[in-house]
């Protein structure tokens, strides 16, 4: 007796090529791709700026003398960081870390902390040169 498998073979229908009724539309609620100066300004904010300072305060405690272009650098880079901040907040829909839109209150208590932790960074840095601590 034969098997009644092998004699029944199953074709599936083939399928027919989509429409352009039928084509993939992009859902609206799928996020818009990230222009790359966007994704490029919130590294600086979130990372390029701070490694900056820091790498400039390093620099400054190793430097013997006065103050030096090394500060103005440092000082460029804090004051960067919420300006940087402010773009991505204005230009490329900011966010907070909980995922809400960023609002100008949050950009101020942004850019206090960073002026205030600068501030203290920066004192601290020549206190420690001058101290002769390192």
């Amino acid at each position: 007796m034969a098997d009644q498998r092998t004699s029944k073979s199953k074709v599936s229908p083939a399928a027919a090529p989509p429409t352009p009724s039928q084509s993939p539309q992009p859902s609206p609620e799928s996020p818009t791709p990230e222009p790359m100066s966007g994704c490029l300004l919130r590294l600086y904010w979130m990372i390029g700026g701070f490694l900056i300072a820091v790498l400039c305060g390093v620099s400054v405690v190793n430097h013997h003398g006065g103050f030096s272009f090394v500060d103005v650098i440092y000082w460029a880079a804090i004051l960067g960081i919420p300006a940087a901040r402010y773009v991505d907040m204005t230009q490329f829909n900011g966010r907070r870390a909980d995922g809400g839109p960023m609002t100008p209150t949050d950009w101020r208590r942004f850019s206090l902390a960073v002026m205030v932790a600068g501030i203290i960074g920066w004192v601290l840095i020549h206190w420690v040169r001058f101290q002769g601590l390192l």
